[in-house]
């Protein structure tokens, strides 16, 4: 849907315009053609855990945790993890001690992308809340085709997920969170994972 005095951009420039705002943020993006690519991407960023993490306390591994949304919209991912050897940990509102004890990364759904601003649009539930949160590393699942041009669609976009139903927190999501309120020093990270990345699923 393009406005009024715009023109309707190709799905190749919302991509790259999407891409370049939200690096200037700090977001790292990532063109993956699927799934699979997605868990090999994973694997990466899962080996270590990353700034301020909290280590694993049982001898075992950096671990993965999928958030309930991400799980619902790509069904075969958490077996796909598997499959390349990620261990996962289990996304529980009841327990937020498991969503970040030797958790390296976690991946949610982001609902879209805003080109415009480089913005992320997500409707969490608490337990998918707990998963963006937590995890020192962040990876934001993104399908190409849900890219909008601006924040004009993305208020018609919030209409439809507020008529989805309750239970939700809708954020804009723009960079990693950053604050300067302690003696003016630039701290990345402090309500939130340091490092963010974005999954652009269709977009190889």
């Amino acid at each position: 849907m393009a406005i009024a005095g715009t023109t309707e951009k190709s799905q190749e420039q919302l991509v790259s315009d999407l891409a370049s705002r939200a690096g200037k943020l700090g977001v790292q993006t990532h063109r993956l053609a699927d799934l699979d690519a997605l868990a090999g991407l994973v694997v990466e960023l899962v080996a270590d855990g990353g700034p301020a993490a909290f280590a694993p306390t049982d001898g075992a591994g950096w671990r993965a945790i999928v958030a309930p949304a991400a799980e619902a919209a790509h069904p075969s991912l958490t077996a796909r993890l598997a499959a390349r050897g990620v261990t996962l940990a289990t996304a529980d509102a009841a327990n937020p001690e498991g969503a970040s004890v030797g958790v390296a990364v976690g991946l949610s759904l982001a609902r879209n992308g805003i080109a415009e601003t480089g913005t992320m649009l997500v409707a969490d539930t608490l337990t998918d809340r707990l998963v963006r949160m937590l995890a020192p590393k962040h990876v934001m699942i993104l399908d190409v085709r849900d890219i909008l041009p601006s924040l004009d669609e993305a208020g018609a976009r919030l209409r439809d997920l507020i008529a989805d139903g309750p239970g939700r927190y809708m954020t804009f999501i723009t960079g990693p969170s950053r604050t300067a309120d302690i003696e003016m020093s630039l701290t990345v990270g402090a309500h939130g994972p340091a490092e963010v990345h974005l999954a652009i699923l269709g977009a190889a």
